[in-house]
């Protein structure tokens, strides 16, 4: 991945996943939710599932005053890198970070996850045997009641590997799987 791309994909995910200081406008593993569009495949343009889709953050290099990065002011909540069931059905292996709000949820197992709750997975592909090759980075925000009430009020954003955003807001895939999570929309993190 070159500078430019890693730049990139650091302002981004840093404006997304730092209090989403920033506003921008069935996944296989999910119980078979067929109807559902996947989780982590590519997307090459023309998305056309409206206007929270988008091909990039409309960000530039340099652009704005950015959050610090997720990786220094969040807690990484697993100890080593795990396949992801939930996300494309192990095609990857990821770490979680959660800020302050979201890593007390994940450790007490709350129902009641607070406003302000932020979770990050990265994931990193696993089809070649090289598990350091960036896939997505899927980010949950927990918003103030009236979001998305049938969602728990949850936010997603899901961020390519090459730095562009791909959908945020109410994602359907997303909510299809997280609707039924036993935690207010979040899943444990099992090792």
């Amino acid at each position: 991945m070159d500078a430019l791309v890693r730049r990139r994909r650091a302002l981004l995910i840093g404006a997304l996943a730092a209090p989403f200081a920033i506003s921008i406008a069935g996944a296989p593993g999910c119980g078979g939710r067929a109807s559902a569009p996947g989780v982590g495949t590519s997307h090459h343009g023309g998305l056309g599932h409206g206007p929270a889709d988008a091909g990039d953050g409309g960000f530039v290099d340099g652009a704005g005053s950015l959050p610090a990065a997720y990786r220094t002011s969040f807690t990484k909540v697993n100890r080593g890198r795990f396949v992801s069931q939930g996300h494309a059905a192990g095609r990857w292996e990821a770490d979680v970070y959660a800020n302050e709000a979201a890593a007390r949820a994940l450790a007490t197992r709350t129902r009641e996850v607070p406003v302000g709750a932020v979770v990050v997975q990265e994931h990193f592909e696993r089809s070649s045997g090289d598990v350091r090759t960036p896939g997505p980075v899927m980010v949950m925000e927990k918003r103030p009641p009236g979001f998305a009430k049938e969602h728990g009020d949850w936010r997603w954003a899901v961020v390519g590997s090459q730095g562009q955003l791909v959908k945020d807001g109410v994602i359907d895939a997303c909510a299809g799987c997280h609707d039924d999570a036993p935690m207010d929309g979040l899943f444990p993190v099992v090792e």
